[in-house]
């Protein structure tokens, strides 16, 4: 009985992310809200429960590009779990990539060197792991070092590394990862006024995100699609 409800609750912890994104709700099931379940943790002492809901919620928050909230929740969390980073090498792989590309992206618009500290720890680590195994890192870490590129200002560099992780996660068949790239590129090309290149790389990932199911997150993307749809209609004249 204890399994059971341990399973059912770590479910509903992996439903809460899936029905955001997808945009549809669990209606056959009740399903606690995060709070709920880190209440239940908390009482309990769940360690291993209230460590998925915080990489859920992370993953949430860094798909739909709320990027100052995964910030503070990491940190809070780093906070009360020091011993969290050296457990579940698969979640911090993730949570690697999605603090380094967050870290590297607010370094880039507040211009504060520890965020500019922690990407740079994401795009070494991250290098290592492709280089024990390229088929499930290379991709990862071709994207962050291209936002550690475009950080740097070394746009060339930049978009030869977006290319070649929008590459990697194709012939590897790492759907959501490609996604992300393209979204990444398309959005590194709109700031740096190559507004076709932009648009293709932003439709490319909007695909993406439709065939991974994560609608909610496909129709966020599209609206900032219609704010770059002007400027591109405008090149075409």
């Amino acid at each position: 009985k204890y399994q059971q409800n341990t399973v059912l609750k770590l479910a509903m912890v992996n439903l809460n992310a899936c029905t955001y994104l997808s945009g549809r709700p669990a209606t056959e099931i009740s399903v606690k809200s995060y709070d709920e379940l880190i209440e239940i943790g908390m009482k309990t002492n769940a360690a291993f429960l209230l460590g998925q809901i915080f990489m859920h919620r992370l993953a949430v928050h860094f798909w739909m590009r709320e990027y100052t909230k995964v910030a503070e929740l990491s940190e809070n969390h780093s906070e009360m779990n020091p011993s969290f980073s050296q457990q579940r090498r698969i979640l911090n792989i993730y949570r690697t990539l999605f603090e380094g590309i967050v870290y590297l992206t607010l370094a880039r618009d507040t211009k504060q060197a520890k965020w500019k500290i922690l990407g740079k720890k994401a795009v070494e680590w991250m290098s290592q792991l492709e280089s024990m195994s390229a088929w499930n890192y290379e991709n990862k870490s071709k994207l962050l070092q291209a936002e550690f590129h475009y950080l740097e200002g070394d746009l060339e560099s930049a978009e030869s590394a977006y290319q070649a992780a929008i590459k990697s996660a194709r012939v590897h068949n790492f759907i959501p990862e490609e996604a992300l790239a393209c979204e990444l590129y398309g959005v590194f090309c709109v700031e740096n006024q190559m507004i076709d290149k932009g648009h293709m790389q932003l439709h490319l990932a909007l695909k993406k995100y439709s065939l991974w199911g994560a609608t909610n997150k496909a129709n966020q993307l599209q609206l900032f699609i219609d704010l770059v749809e002007p400027s591109y209609s405008q090149k075409l004249k």
